[in-house]
């Protein structure tokens, strides 16, 4: 029986341009490329490996490319200071309204 889902890249097999892009792409959904993707290896390594999609001058994420995004580790993106994919990473995993404590609270994450 084949799996439903296809298999999607692992977190070590994309560079770092890659990582950032995929973290761009998950926070402001699709983005032009007139200047305003971060890297334009990165967007090439994530549509190479079915995580994003290149059309008509936009790029955005696939399936498989936003679930990578939403299951990627918050201690990790806590420590690349990348505060808007940590934070909205966050907000998707714990329901609206449930406490949050100092050291959760984001403020030392720029």
């Amino acid at each position: 029986m084949r799996d439903r889902h296809p298999m999607i890249a692992s977190k070590l097999e994309l560079s770092p341009c890659a990582v950032s892009v995929l973290g761009q792409l998950f926070v402001e959904g699709p983005t032009s490329d007139d200047n305003n993707i971060t890297s334009k290896a990165g967007r090439c390594d994530l549509v190479s490996a079915g995580l994003a999609f290149h059309e008509a001058g936009l790029s955005s994420l696939t399936p498989d490319g936003v679930r990578l995004a939403r299951e990627w580790d918050l201690c990790s993106l806590y420590a690349r200071r990348d505060r808007r994919w940590y934070l909205k990473v966050r907000a998707i995993a714990r329901p609206q309204g449930a406490a949050v404590s100092h050291s959760e609270s984001g403020a030392a994450v720029r």
